[in-house]
């Protein structure tokens, strides 16, 4: 399931969206899966499946 959902283009754009919203993480006290997972009101382990596809499709964009 979480395979799923990482391979969602747009899922993975509006968690990276939420990821480069670093200021909201700092006020939440949050990781980054864990504010994803807060904003997106998804589950802890689609949230991770995300931030890990956010950090692939970074690495590649190098």
């Amino acid at each position: 399931m979480t395979e799923k959902i990482a391979e969602n283009k747009s899922l993975v754009l509006a968690a990276q969206r939420w990821m480069a919203d670093e200021q909201g993480m700092e006020r939440a006290s949050l990781g980054p899966a864990e504010y994803v997972a807060y904003r997106m009101k998804i589950s802890p382990a689609e949230a991770q499946a995300l931030v890990a596809a956010v950090y692939k499709l970074e690495g590649d964009s190098d």
